[in-house]
């Protein structure tokens, strides 16, 4: 009997994307983010899951991609993120696809292709706002230029990131405005890229103007909007449950204080139970005194400071509690739910943040 534990609704993940691919057309191909480990839903998993309706796979690292490959997934896998000049060697042994926004990067995937015999295919950054990686704009055309001179890299793809597709689309139209005007000033030189692409999560529910012919989708794969103010015009079943169980139930006085640093004092009579689940397994420390878990069909508040391998909450509303009886973080129970958007709103963070950190002693179950 596990005491703590995930589980992992892989028919609504294919449910999504397929509600994804009809949202943004069949003209439009789809990179699937599964990076972080499909954002705690378990990458390879997910991967095999959706392997014939992704057209690619979007990763952060080499090792991500390279645990994938191992895993037989024969799709396409872009990193996301730009990686050392020294790493080439992996990404032409793997068939991946680097993100490229460097010169001397270019140069170690060429001279690895041509040492393998290989093609090399590359996708270009360019940095519209985001402020992170990628080539300046008033840069790229002749950036582009020098990629194109290099032997055996084929420059597959040209590609931005929103930093704020979910709350200021004027900024983002902007944005918008700059990759287009770089890829018509690019076909005037005679350049053009089989695959341009920018639109996110947020991006594919509120600018179809974004998409271009490829999408990125991340967090809407597996259920869960980028906010709960964005609108939603995709349909999306939540793939995701966190589950406990009750290890303890006592009864506390009017007064007497709950876990370290006595932030709850309790202003009555008031029954408590602990579970076996805290910080270390990625319960967020912004919850204590502030979060909601599901007993019995109903809500009941976390109280005291959220452990590392514990959490207490106020079960005095809830009737025939036993020991055992399991707790819902994250899911439906009854009536209820408590969704991921919601925790997010609660302490003011984003959705991928409440699922990516769920830690690896919390066994996924899968159905």
């Amino acid at each position: 009997m596990n005491r703590n534990w995930i589980e992992i609704d892989l028919e609504a993940i294919s449910y999504n994307i397929t509600r994804i691919k009809k949202k943004v057309g069949k003209g439009t191909k789809v990179l699937a983010c599964i990076k972080a480990d499909g954002y705690g839903h378990g990458a390879i998993s997910v991967a095999k899951t959706i392997e014939k309706k992704a057209d690619f796979f979007g990763v952060a690292s080499i090792k991500e991609a390279i645990e994938l490959r191992d895993a037989g997934i024969k799709r396409p896998i872009l990193v996301l993120s730009t990686i050392l000049p020294e790493e080439a060697s992996a990404v032409v042994k793997n068939d991946l696809i680097a993100t490229v926004c460097t010169i001397p990067l270019a140069k170690a995937l060429s001279a690895e292709a041509k040492k393998r015999k290989k093609i090399a295919k590359i996708h270009i950054k360019v940095d519209t706002g985001m402020g992170r990686i990628g080539i300046p704009p008033i840069k790229a055309i002749e950036f582009i230029k020098k990629i194109r001179a290099f032997p055996n890299l084929f420059p597959e793809g040209l590609f931005s990131h929103f930093p704020v597709a979910d709350i200021d689309l004027c900024f983002t139209q902007k944005q918008i405005k700059i990759f287009k005007d770089l890829i018509a000033k690019l076909k005037e030189r005679g350049i053009e890229f089989p695959f341009c692409h920018f639109a996110n999560s947020a991006a594919i529910l509120n600018l179809p103007g974004s998409y271009f012919n490829l999408v990125r989708p991340g967090i809407i794969l597996y259920g869960i909007y980028p906010s709960v103010k964005i609108k939603k015009t995709v349909k999306l079943k939540p793939a995701l449950s966190l589950k406990s169980r009750v290890v303890l139930i006592k009864e506390i006085k009017k007064g007497d204080s709950v876990s370290y640093g006595r932030t709850y004092r309790a202003k009555k009579g008031t029954a408590i139970a602990t579970l076996p689940i805290g910080y270390a397994d990625g319960i967020d420390r912004r919850l204590s005194n502030k979060g909601t878990i599901l007993l019995k069909g109903k809500r009941c508040p976390v109280i005291g400071t959220i452990c590392m391998d514990q959490l207490m909450v106020d079960v005095t509303e809830v009737k025939n509690l036993k020991i055992g009886d399991e707790a819902v973080l994250i899911g439906k129970q009854g009536k209820e739910k408590v969704s991921v958007e919601e925790i997010a709103e609660t302490i003011n963070t984003v959705p991928h943040e409440i699922v990516s950190r769920l830690g690896k002693r919390l066994p996924r179950l899968y159905k």
